[in-house]
């Protein structure tokens, strides 16, 4: 019996897509002038933390690398925030048959609750795990757990919803079923690799599958 969704949410939930690439291809181009990475590579930083990102590439000064890419973020936010279509229905739906909603995110929880803020969807979360909360960032299964230590809930009782790799290896190291979604920028071919539970094209099939999951 399900009693709580989890959300990942760029790329799920908030169509950060564009923003998040150009945030990215901005900040190589200011601190990294010896190269310039492919689209394929600046994909890659899509899913770990940015921290992680700033010690893949700038190993003497990460945080100056997370700084960098902050300031593109925060000035393009507004004109390059959406939500994906239906996610605010399907929303609506799943709190109204009494499941708590989470997000858990690579994110840091100033900048999540700002894009879930300014398309007014923060009302619908209960809980947000962040990259502030834990030690081990997805694909770790530390982000999860928490949700199930904090909610004391069983594997059985938790849906995971990710448009990453790492989403759904983090479903299945913590042992909780997992859901993708098929407006992933990477697509859902490459996502069937990775073996979540299920696949969804669109939102208003994430309520379906809770349905049949049970309530």
């Amino acid at each position: 019996m399900l009693k709580a969704v989890l959300f990942d949410l760029d790329g799920t939930l908030v169509n950060t897509n564009h923003l998040i690439f150009n945030s990215f291809r901005q900040a190589f181009s200011e601190l990294m002038s010896h190269r310039v990475l492919s689209d394929e590579e600046i994909m890659d930083c899509i899913g770990p933390t940015l921290h992680q990102t700033g010690e893949k590439y700038f190993q003497d000064n990460a945080e100056q690398f997370v700084h960098c890419y902050r300031k593109y973020y925060q000035q393009d936010h507004d004109e390059m925030i959406e939500a994906f279509p239906g996610i605010v229905g399907m929303l609506q739906m799943l709190q109204e048959m009494g499941l708590k909603l989470v997000i858990v995110t690579s994110k840091k929880r100033d900048m999540a609750i700002k894009g879930l803020s300014y398309l007014n969807l923060l009302s619908f979360f209960d809980l947000i795990v962040s990259s502030d909360d834990v030690t081990n960032p997805k694909p770790h299964q530390e982000p999860i757990q928490r949700v199930l230590d904090y909610y004391h809930f069983s594997v059985d009782e938790c849906l995971m919803v990710g448009d990453n790799s790492h989403d759904i290896e983090c479903a299945h190291a913590a042992g909780v079923r997992s859901v993708a979604v098929g407006w992933a920028m990477r697509g859902s071919d490459y996502l069937k690799t990775y073996h979540p539970t299920y696949i969804i094209n669109e939102a208003k099939e994430l309520v379906d599958i809770v349905k049949k999951e049970g309530i």
